[in-house]
């Protein structure tokens, strides 16, 4: 008896550890944005990158806040991994008038392409904004001529 115990508390804590294995962990804190989260990392088989995504308060079905701040986060994630594997440019600009500055902005600018990201996790937080985990294969990578190294 004894010793199935042991056999079953192994087994147990050997599906915990290979289910918290995965590239990133949760960015979502009691229902808000944790106060810190990794966006990006690397390990031997994936680029993980997280996505954020804010809901439309305009819109009334939450369904369709909750669908649409997804597909923000989806978008978000493919830009960070394309940030991620090319890198990206930061322009900017200020406006003075009469001695004072206004309409300083930034702008970043990106440009590549970065396919076959697969969505490996979707949270939704309080407000209906949407946080997804998104995993792109590095052969995927190399497919397109992209040998990421780490960094």
């Amino acid at each position: 008896m004894r010793n199935k115990l042991s056999v079953y508390v192994l087994l147990g804590a050997a599906l915990f550890v290979g289910g918290c294995a995965h590239g990133l962990s949760s960015g979502v804190q009691a229902g808000a944005l944790a106060p810190k989260f990794e966006d990006t990392k690397l390990d031997s088989k994936y680029l993980w990158v997280r996505g954020i995504g804010a809901s439309n308060p305009a819109h009334t079905s939450v369904t369709q806040r909750r669908a649409m701040s997804r597909e923000a986060a989806i978008a978000n994630a493919y830009q960070r991994a394309t940030e991620y594997v090319k890198g990206s440019g930061i322009y900017g600009g200020v406006s003075v008038r009469d001695a004072i500055a206004s309409n300083s902005e930034l702008q970043t600018r990106v440009g590549g392409v970065v396919s076959r990201g697969e969505v490996f996790s979707s949270e939704y937080l309080a407000d209906d904004g949407c946080m997804v985990i998104m995993r792109i294969p590095r052969q995927a990578m190399k497919d397109i001529d992209v040998d990421l190294q780490e960094k």
